[in-house]
């Protein structure tokens, strides 16, 4: 396998190389086109051809991130919602001396807001919210008048981020102090910090927004944000070890989150969910079905935002989701997350239902070169598996 090592080592590093790769591999794709009318479960050789192809493959490729200090971490890759590779590389972060294993959950940051958004849609979907109410609806007290749901599920309410813009708040919340989302409203119904830009003009990443939607997913239910996820979200999708951050789950040496406690660890909606590789496949299956809402109401959510001006202009962030669209490749629906170390991300190729998770620590790599070499692996193991077939 030296041979591969170094010429995946190559690829990494050098673009044109990689180009030339994609080039071939779509030609080879539109040679053999004309046979892709075979079924796979109907011809085992093909299904064996594809599996050792990409084992091969993929196994190298991670072996060779890990032995160059480019990887570390656990990595599922799936088609169909079966799962093709798992495995798990190194040590954990803030326990050197433990191993990382297939099963170990982690800190998802901001993969956490893709929950938060469903959450809100499946309260669309029964009634009990709507795009368009105001945040002052279920918060009165708030300074913030016309910022609507919609605005904070897209980010563009304007309103400033707690996380990112530290300096307007650390002077209130204390490290010694456990923040909460109620702390987290009462601030800016006291203090009333002003928004960056006129709600609707403008995309602009904000933790805040994601805060606030999981107190009005409270006063929209009637139900703690944690117990409404729980029981429609982490239930129904078939996810038994995710769970959502405590202090008493932060001294289980077993967990990855074992650390220095931070003050703002306890505000949730933005982050605070951990969970395992394997129940954030059950996760991004379910949101196949319909399981937790409709295909019609998520494909609104997939869709790219649109700013409120004369040029109507697009960014790529949905009601929950961020997009990549790079033609002729099928959309990509993702997150990516940073928080206390963590530097997870869930990408989903949903045109052909492929997905990539990694859970792993913030290390310096470049997580988008690995899931477009892991992308080009599926691809090769469809093109030259069918030539022989």
């Amino acid at each position: 396998m030296n041979y591969i090592t170094s010429y995946l080592t190559i690829f990494l590093n050098q673009k044109g190389i990689r180009y030339l790769l994609i080039l071939t591999v779509f030609m080879l794709s539109f040679l053999f086109w004309g046979k892709k009318e075979l079924n796979v479960q109907a011809n085992p050789d093909l299904a064996q051809c594809r599996a050792d192809y990409r084992n091969c493959m993929l196994q190298d490729l991670t072996d060779s991130l890990y032995a160059m200090g480019n990887y570390n971490g656990v990595l599922l890759v799936a088609e169909n919602g079966k799962v093709v590779f798992r495995k798990a590389f190194g040590h954990r972060k803030y326990n050197p001396t433990e191993e990382f294993t297939v099963n170990t959950p982690m800190q998802l940051a901001s993969v956490s807001k893709p929950f938060t958004a469903v959450a809100t849609l499946i309260l669309i979907e029964r009634g009990k919210l709507n795009y368009d109410d105001k945040l002052i609806k279920y918060f009165p007290q708030l300074p913030y008048k016309k910022v609507t749901i919609r605005q904070l599920l897209n980010h563009t309410s304007g309103i400033p981020c707690y996380l990112n813009q530290k300096w307007r708040f650390k002077k209130h919340f204390y490290r010694t102090k456990n923040v909460s989302n109620s702390d987290l409203v009462s601030y800016l119904a006291r203090y009333h910090p002003k928004q960056f830009f006129q709600e609707g003009k403008r995309h602009k990443y904000s933790n805040t927004g994601y805060a606030l939607l999981a107190s009005v997913i409270e006063k929209a239910s009637g139900q703690k944000f944690t117990d409404f996820v729980q029981k429609n979200i982490f239930d129904v999708a078939g996810m038994p070890n995710t769970f959502f951050f405590s202090r008493a789950k932060n001294k289980d040496k077993k967990l990855i989150m074992k650390r220095k406690h931070d003050a703002l660890d306890g505000v949730y909606g933005d982050k605070g969910i951990f969970s395992t590789v394997d129940d954030m496949l059950a996760w991004d299956q379910a949101l196949y079905s319909d399981k937790l809402v409709s295909q019609k109401t998520l494909a609104k959510a997939y869709q790219v935002g649109k700013l409120d001006n004369d040029k109507q202009e697009e960014f790529n962030y949905g009601h929950g989701w961020r997009m990549v669209r790079t033609p002729p490749y099928e959309p990509i629906i993702y997150h990516k997350g940073l928080w206390q170390g963590a530097n997870p991300m869930l990408i989903r190729f949903v045109g052909c239902n492929r997905t990539v998770i990694s859970l792993h620590p913030a290390d310096k790599f470049n997580s988008w070169s690995m899931t477009y070499a892991i992308r080009d692996i599926l691809n090769e193991s469809e093109a030259l598996c069918y030539q022989d077939f």
